[in-house]
């Protein structure tokens, strides 16, 4: 059987809803009254939601609600199973999922519902589908910087439905992995709150704080993506959905570009080659595009090409003449109605016919002429696509006939007639809450410390006991000699690459570690694949926001996870973090992006650097290009430091203390680690100078 190749259509309103249904889409995609990644946008009301469920399976067309922010623990116990069931009981047929607690739970008590995981789990790889595959996933939403040959390894190594983005806006950083806006202002992407600090104006400098040259202010704001050429290459690829971005665009844009690709994925289907790509392309960025539109990372890793530089803004220049009305069809019905024998409906347009029948008819206890009140019910289809003009009743004079029943028989038949989606499934499991589990006790003191250079390992190697452990950076690894590592006395654990990538997977002697840092979904599958042996500290990028996230975290072999960097202290005081390391020092990672800054301004030369953007406020955020992964890192303007709290977070019950050093020098490395030692022996609050952030050890997000 030959694959299908679905138009997915964003729907920020009702009317959007049924404009994308109209204009051809396969689904469409949609966020509720919460826990959707677009907090901003108008979303739906439930009973909004119900109606355009009604109209898509009514046409044909599937529809999936977007549950893809992280959840904490007292949302994900107390509110949102009776949020998914209302979803559930209106016939919704998927929903997108980023928290690994809440795709447990959905598993557990809607099993029947099928799991799409959303791309803010980033998977990178055949890794990370067969990870969901084993999950219960039917489908995973890839990354939006894979190549099309990335795609096909990924589908042929993996029997899983895979979403590949296709057009609208494009995030700079790996979807998931951006916590730019959240460290910045407390609007955190994770939470559907993002306010887009990549559009922003930013200078780029050099290590010296020099100027680099660019061709504009904007040099990490992503032009528009438009494979509308691609299309026949992304099906050859494996791609089974073509997902739009846009649930905050316009009626008009999602009815134009669903038009469009509807056109362009009818021709793939059928065998026959677009010739007409281009022309559609160029009607299709008239309606509305950031940077004249790009074709993403399908055929490259990355290019200044991608990139808007000059202006940030979404243009949309006037309406396209792609979007199509609905035809309307004429029928004629007959309406059956005898006592003791099954109620029946039949409609027919001289081509094609269909029956559908009910209850059997009772006999009525007052007998009376319901002829007229049937024959309403029926012409009223509240259908645009269809007008019944002739309706025939056969029915006993002292037949009972519901006139509730005849609307629900005739929505039915309607619907099966057009070629509508009956949904017929079981009841939802009863909820069992999770019982809130509290840390207990006091820290256990061991130390995490990764590094990423070879100067910050000496000075972290001298201060560190056996009983602690030291996370070699893989970009640090891939420049340093065997020997250099077994001398070191610490138990000796390998941060594996930032962005697991199945065209650069790393090279490792394994023998050289006690075990692995591991930082993505893919990386926990690539562990238990090839080094099932080896033990696994998972980062804090694996999020852990409730009970029932970290529990499900453990379960997957972790010997460690860390905490997440955006709870507060009370917030985190309510999970057991027993066996989680809780970062005191670092330089949060804001971005992580597959374009290069490094790259785009001198070209590509394979030498780290650092350097720096400078926004508004002439805060410098550090940039720096791990070209053994091919992945640039912005990190915070400012270092967060917990130092002045260690006495406190002690008693808090975490596994133990964890430090980043990325940037930093040899003395600040010792600074720190010396300031940390005597508040803890001392019971002091010094901290290491006044230019750092709390992180939001003490606001959080909302």
């Amino acid at each position: 059987m030959k694959r299908q190749l679905e138009v997915l259509a964003p729907a920020g309103d009702l009317k959007t809803l049924r404009t994308a249904v109209i204009a051809g889409a396969d689904a469409v995609y949609f966020g509720g009254e919460s826990f959707g990644a677009r907090a901003y946008a108008a979303n739906f009301s439930f009973k909004d939601a119900e109606q355009g469920i009604e109209f898509a399976h009514s046409r044909g067309a599937r529809t999936y609600l977007t549950v893809n922010t992280l959840l904490k623990s007292l949302e994900i116990e107390k509110q949102v199973y009776d949020y998914l069931k209302d979803y559930y009981n209106a016939g919704i047929d998927a929903v997108l999922v980023q928290d690994i607690g809440l795709m447990q739970l959905i598993r557990a008590y809607f099993p029947e519902l099928h799991l799409h995981i959303s791309t803010q789990a980033n998977v990178t790889s055949e890794y990370g589908a067969r990870f969901f595959q084993r999950l219960g996933a039917s489908r995973v939403v890839l990354a939006r910087e894979l190549s099309l040959e990335e795609i096909k390894r990924i589908h042929d190594a993996v029997a899983i439905e895979l979403e590949c983005f296709a057009h609208g806006a494009l995030c700079v950083s790996y979807s998931g992995q951006c916590l730019m806006s959240s460290v910045i202002g407390g609007r955190s992407g994770n939470r559907g709150r993002c306010a887009q600090p990549c559009r922003k104006c930013y200078d780029l400098l050099d290590l010296a704080r020099k100027k680099r040259s660019v061709p504009g202010k904007y040099p990490i704001s992503m032009k528009d993506l438009c494979t509308i050429e691609d299309v026949k290459a992304l099906y050859d690829a494996g791609c089974s959905s073509l997902k739009i971005e846009g649930r905050m665009k316009s009626q008009e844009y999602v009815g134009a570009v669903v038009s469009a690709y509807r056109q362009i994925a009818d021709e793939v289907m059928d065998d026959r080659e677009p010739d007409d790509a281009e022309m559609i392309r160029d009607a299709v960025l008239h309606s509305g595009t950031r940077g004249g539109g790009t074709d993403g990372y399908l055929h490259r890793r990355n290019g200044a090409d991608m990139i808007t530089f000059t202006d940030s803004s979404f243009l949309s220049v006037g309406p396209s003449s792609f979007f199509v009305k609905e035809k309307k069809t004429r029928a004629a019905s007959v309406f059956t109605a005898r006592v003791g024998k099954p109620l029946s409906i039949t409609i027919s347009d001289g081509n094609r016919e269909i029956r559908f029948e009910g209850p059997v008819a009772e006999r009525a206890r007052k007998p009376g002429n319901v002829t007229e009140e049937i024959k309403d019910k029926i012409v009223k289809t509240g259908d645009e696509r269809i007008e019944i003009t002739d309706v025939s009743v056969d029915a006993d004079s002292d037949v009972f006939v519901p006139m509730s029943l005849v609307k629900g028989l005739r929505r039915e038949a309607v619907q099966r007639f057009l070629g509508g989606i009956t949904i017929d499934r079981g009841e939802p499991l009863s909820f069992e809450p999770m019982k809130p589990q509290k840390n207990k006790g006091k820290n256990d003191d061991r130390m995490l410390v990764t590094c990423m250079t070879g100067a910050q390992l000496k000075v972290v190697s001298a201060f560190l006991r056996n009983s602690d452990i030291i996370g070699i950076n893989y970009d640090l690894y891939s420049l340093m000699n065997a020997d250099d590592i077994a001398g070191l006395c610490q138990k000796k654990y390998l941060c594996l690459p930032e962005i697991l990538r199945s065209d650069k997977l790393p090279q490792i002697d394994a023998d050289l570690f006690d075990g692995f840092i591991v930082s993505s979904y893919d990386e926990i599958e690539y562990v238990h694949e090839r080094y099932p042996a080896k033990p696994a500290i998972f980062d804090y990028r694996l999020y852990s926001w409730s009970d029932r996230s970290r529990k499900e975290l453990i379960s997957f072999g972790a010997e460690y996870i860390c905490a997440p960097l955006e709870l507060n202290e009370k917030e985190l005081s309510h999970i057991d973090e027993s066996s989680s390391f809780i970062c005191v020092y670092g330089r949060t990672p804001v971005m992580y992006m597959a374009n290069c800054s490094h790259k785009n301004s001198v070209g590509c030369d394979k030498r780290r650097e650092v350097l720096y953007l400078r926004d508004e406020r002439k805060a410098d955020f550090p940039v720096v290009n791990l070209c053994s992964s091919c992945t640039n890192v912005i990190y915070n303007s400012l270092p967060t430091s917990l130092i002045p709290f260690a006495g406190k977070i002690s008693e808090m019950g975490f596994a133990g203390f964890r430090f980043d050093f990325t940037i930093e020098k040899t003395d600040e490395v010792s600074e720190v680690l010396n300031t940390f030692q005597k508040n803890i022996k001392e019971n002091a609050s010094e901290d290491i100078r006044a230019d750092v952030t709390r992180g939001h050890f003490h606001r959080g997000v909302s």
